[in-house]
């Protein structure tokens, strides 16, 4: 998402979520079945020390409406592009724990990743990195060395994996994405689309003002068809993958086993879910104006953990139009 000096909603620190829950966060909860709010979680004193977190950091557990909030790490992103330094924000805010109401279950297994402005929840101990376009070698280009010799060079040329979804933003202009994957992946998805069956959670930032936002929607939502013809986005829903309308801003995806539909990393021998995101304000929407947008998938082998997972993005990201 963009900050608020430059986009259709204000951009609200990682930290400070609370209203968006009390407001309208519940009720996607709620349409999601998540497990993000765990009434069955018991309720300790606040300040309680519970477990050992990674890295010897005690967690704590705190009453919240009635809930339990736990302090769970945070993991700077990391850049590729940049030898794959850690990825700081330029308005300092770098945190190291964030409170959450997720189970107490899941303390020392899951953790926040961060690349100081969009936040993702995963498994502990991976890795995250921020995606660079895709490339192909469509062409050459010459190069004159200084003995008069010339060598043919390949030129990288950024391509969308997809005519529509979240596999052809992460590879369109304007797209910012963000994957958490498992530390040992021979074939780190850092560089466009991850390929089918890839485990990893998945988060793509972009406006409808991009090629990269409109490919999110499009598919999901109503825009003027200028927009889809412009982009070349494909509004037609592959054989197979399901939807689910949450609220009007809203729309759950699951692509089943062997589907190759609109969320990254769908095809493969593990089924894929996702959410989309698109604040709906008519007026920027019939006039195409920039709406900043977002999408999350999860693909992970253990399936169980995507519900939270996706419920923290919901929450996190909720549009909230300016």
């Amino acid at each position: 998402m963009r900050r608020a000096a430059r986009g259709d909603r204000p951009r609200r620190p990682g930290a400070r979520w609370v209203g968006a829950v009390a407001t309208a966060g519940l009720v996607v909860l709620t349409g999601c079945g998540s497990s993000l709010l765990d009434t069955s979680t018991s309720t300790t004193a606040a300040g309680t020390p519970t477990s050992t977190g990674p890295g010897g950091t005690t967690t704590t557990t705190v009453p919240v409406n009635g809930e339990v909030a736990v302090a769970f790490p945070v993991v700077a992103c990391t850049n590729p592009a940049y030898g794959g330094s850690a990825v700081k924000s330029s308005s300092g805010w770098n945190p190291t724990i964030l409170m959450a109401p997720v189970p107490t279950s899941l303390v020392g297994k899951v953790t926040f990743y961060t690349d100081g402005l969009h936040i993702l929840l995963g498994p502990s101990g991976w890795t995250c990195a921020q995606v660079t376009a895709g490339t192909s070698y469509p062409g050459t280009t010459t190069t004159t060395t200084s003995y008069g010799t010339t060598t043919p060079t390949a030129v990288p040329v950024a391509t969308p994996a997809a005519t529509s979804g979240q596999s052809a933003a992460i590879g369109a202009r304007g797209a910012t994405t963000l994957a958490v994957y498992p530390p040992n992946d021979p074939n780190p998805p850092t560089s466009g689309a991850p390929a089918p069956g890839a485990e990893g959670i998945f988060a793509t930032y972009a406006t409808t003002g991009s090629d990269a936002g409109v490919f999110l929607v499009c598919p999901f939502f109503a825009i003027p068809s200028w927009q889809t013809q412009s982009t070349g986005c494909t509004t037609t829903k592959p054989t197979g993958e399901l939807t689910n309308s949450l609220t009007p801003d809203v729309t759950a995806v699951a692509d089943p086993a062997g589907v190759v539909g609109n969320l990254a990393a769908s095809g493969g021998q593990t089924a894929v879910s996702g959410v989309v995101l698109f604040p709906q304000i008519p007026s920027a929407i019939s006039y195409g104006s920039p709406i900043a947008v977002a999408a999350e998938s999860c693909s992970l082998e253990t399936p169980s953990l995507c519900a939270t997972v996706l419920s923290d993005f919901e929450v996190r990201e909720f549009p909230v139009p300016k």
